[in-house]
């Protein structure tokens, strides 16, 4: 399931869009917003897979909007005007739509997300390594060097092979998620491991790294299916 925003300053465009979305199945309207600055705020908090974008809009136009973006979901321009197309391409945006929309145009605009996302999906699933946002950089850490996570209230310890730990934001759900590697499994609520690297599994413990970590009862069963015995 996609999750979009509606960016447009038209009233009649926006309850145009929204209807285009409830009529695609594998679409979520999260939000929508008259202004650029609004849905600005917006993203610093949440998380989307696409925007659909006007380009003329009084405050921030829709090429400053995409100017001020921190993150990189995908983008759908929809304009009543084609003199912004060039430019707008030259941002990578996945489509340019113009006003008014038929539904046809839509689903082949829509079509070309949901090819992106299952390029970037097989990608994660194949990818060896991760990138944390840490002092203002982002630092690649490879998986294979991962001991495990271990949770911190509202922060994520991740305990690294050589000693080394890095401390960021977040929660074990959402590291869950996003960990696409078999290799690395929840086995208590406040830890997920890396199966490669547990010395030995006791009754409700396993060790890494000379680390003690539960294993929660609900979770025993899944860890010793993806083991190999002999």
């Amino acid at each position: 399931m996609l999750k979009c925003i509606i960016v447009d300053d038209d009233l009649m465009s926006r309850t145009a869009m929204e209807n285009l979305c409830k009529r695609a199945e594998n679409l979520e309207v999260a939000a929508s917003f008259s202004s650029a600055e609004d849905a600005l705020q917006f993203l610093n908090v949440e998380q989307v897979n696409l925007i659909f974008l006007d380009i003329e809009m009084p405050g921030l136009s829709g090429i400053e909007f995409m100017d001020r973006l921190s993150s990189f979901p995908h983008i759908i321009i929809t304009s009543s005007k084609t003199e912004y197309a060039f430019e707008a391409f030259e941002y990578q945006v996945i489509d340019y739509l113009k006003k008014p929309i038929t539904f046809l145009r839509f689903q082949r605009a829509l079509e070309k997300v949901l090819d992106a996302e299952r390029r970037i999906q097989k990608y994660k699933e194949e990818a060896k390594d991760v990138y944390i946002r840490e002092e203002g950089k982002l630092v690649r850490i490879s998986l294979d060097d991962i001991l495990f996570f271990e949770n911190l209230g509202d922060y994520v310890t991740i305990r690294i092979a050589n000693g080394k730990r890095h401390i960021i934001h977040g929660t074990m759900k959402g590291i869950d998620s996003k960990m696409k590697d078999p290799r690395f499994v929840k086995v208590h609520r406040s830890y997920i491991i890396n199966l490669d690297k547990i010395k030995d599994i006791e009754e409700n413990t396993l060790v890494i790294a000379e680390t003690v970590i539960p294993i929660s009862r609900s979770h025993k069963q899944a860890l010793l299916n993806r083991l190999n015995f002999l």
